[in-house]
C-alpha cells in the first residue's frame, strides 16, 4: 500500500475529533446554562438523538433517490452491528451528557475520560480481531492515554468523581460502538450506508424517549430555552458526521490509533470552552493536551506492523 493511502485513516480520524469536539463542548454549555433544570440532561439528549435520527432519515432519502438503497451492508444479517452500535452510542452520550450536568465547568476533564474509549477498542481488536501495534504506535497510545489522564485529574468541583464514573460508563459504551463498527468494516459494510443505519438507530432512541417524555409529563418537552434545543440538536448532527469518521477512521487503519486520535477531542473541547466561555485551563491540564497533542503526532509518523 502506497504510504499515503496508508495515512488515510488520521485524515477522517481528525475529522471525527472535530465533530465529537463541536458535539460535546455544545452539551457542556447546555449543561452548564440548564444545570437548575430537572431531567435536563434526558431532554438534552433526547434532543441530540433526534438530530442524528434526521440526519439519518436525510441520507436514506439519498440512497433512495440514488437507487444504491442499503446493497452497501450487503445482507438483512449486516443490519444487526450498525443498529447495536447506534443504542450503545445513544446510551454512551446519554452518560456523557449526564456526567457533565454533574459538573458543567469540567467539559474537558470529562470529555477525555469519556473519549479514552481507545483503550476498549484496542483491548477488544486485540482480543478478537488480533491487531497488534508497532512499538512506535504504543508509543503514541500510551502519550494520548497519559495526556487524557492528566486531564480527567484537572477538576477540584465537588460532584467531579461522580462526574468521572458517568464518564467511565460512557467511555465503555464507546469503546463497544467503535469496535463495531470495525467489525462491519471487516466484513466489508460500506461506511457511509453503515453510519446511515446508526444514525437511524440514535433517531429511534429519540423518538421512543419523546414518546416516554410526553406521555410522563403530557407536554412538549424542551430545554429552558429554545436556542438550546436547537443546539442540542445541532450537537447530533455534529455527533452522527464524527460517526461517520471514526466508521472511515477504523476501517482504513487500525481500531486503537483511529479512535485514539478521534478521543483526543477534549483539546478542542476546552480550547472552546477557555476561547468562547473564558473558562482558564489550569496548568495540569494544559500540560495534559500538550501530551495529547504530541501522542497524535506520534501516532501519524508511527509506521503500522508490517509496514517498511
Amino acid at each position: 500500500m502506497p504510504k499515503k493511502q496508508s495515512r488515510t485513516w488520521l485524515f477522517f480520524a481528525l475529522a471525527a475529533l472535530f465533530f465529537f469536539g463541536v458535539t460535546n463542548f455544545i452539551l457542556g454549555f447546555i449543561a452548564e446554562k440548564s444545570a437548575a433544570v430537572p431531567d435536563a440532561s434526558i431532554t438534552a439528549a433526547m434532543f441530540l438523538w433526534l438530530g442524528a435520527g434526521i440526519l439519518g432519515l436525510a441520507g436514506a432519502c439519498h440512497l433512495k433517490i440514488s437507487g444504491r438503497g442499503f446493497s452497501g451492508l450487503r445482507g438483512k444479517n449486516h443490519f444487526i452491528l450498525p443498529v447495536i452500535s447506534g443504542v450503545t452510542l445513544a446510551l454512551g452520550m446519554f452518560l456523557l451528557k449526564s456526567g457533565l450536568a454533574a459538573n458543567p465547568l469540567a467539559k474537558g476533564p470529562i470529555v477525555a475520560v469519556s473519549s479514552s474509549n481507545s483503550l476498549v477498542v484496542a483491548l477488544l481488536a486485540w482480543v478478537f480481531l488480533r491487531e497488534k501495534l508497532s512499538l512506535g504506535q504504543w508509543a503514541g497510545f500510551l502519550i494520548i492515554v497519559a495526556g487524557i489522564g492528566g486531564l480527567s485529574l484537572a477538576g477540584k468541583a465537588i460532584n467531579h468523581f461522580d462526574a468521572v464514573a458517568y464518564a467511565v460508563l460512557a467511555m465503555f459504551f464507546f469503546g463497544i460502538t467503535n469496535f463495531i463498527l470495525k467489525l462491519a468494516g471487516k466484513q466489508g459494510c460500506d461506511s457511509v450506508t453503515t453510519a446511515i443505519v446508526l444514525w437511524l438507530s440514535v433517531g429511534c432512541c429519540g423518538v421512543l424517549a419523546f414518546v416516554w417524555q410526553w406521555l410522563e409529563k403530557s407536554h412538549f418537552p424542551g430545554l429552558p430555552s429554545p436556542v438550546l434545543n436547537w443546539l442540542a440538536l445541532l450537537a447530533g448532527f455534529c455527533l452522527a458526521l464524527g460517526m461517520l469518521g471514526i466508521k472511515k477512521a477504523v476501517t482504513l487503519g487500525q481500531a486503537g490509533p483511529a479512535t485514539a486520535v478521534s478521543g483526543s477531542n477534549a483539546i478542542l473541547v476546552s480550547w472552546l470552552d477557555y476561547g468562547l466561555l473564558g473558562h482558564w485551563l489550569p496548568s495540569l491540564k494544559l500540560a495534559g493536551m500538550l501530551a495529547v497533542i504530541a501522542g497524535i503526532a506520534t501516532l501519524a509518523l508511527a509506521k503500522p506492523v508490517g509496514k517498511r
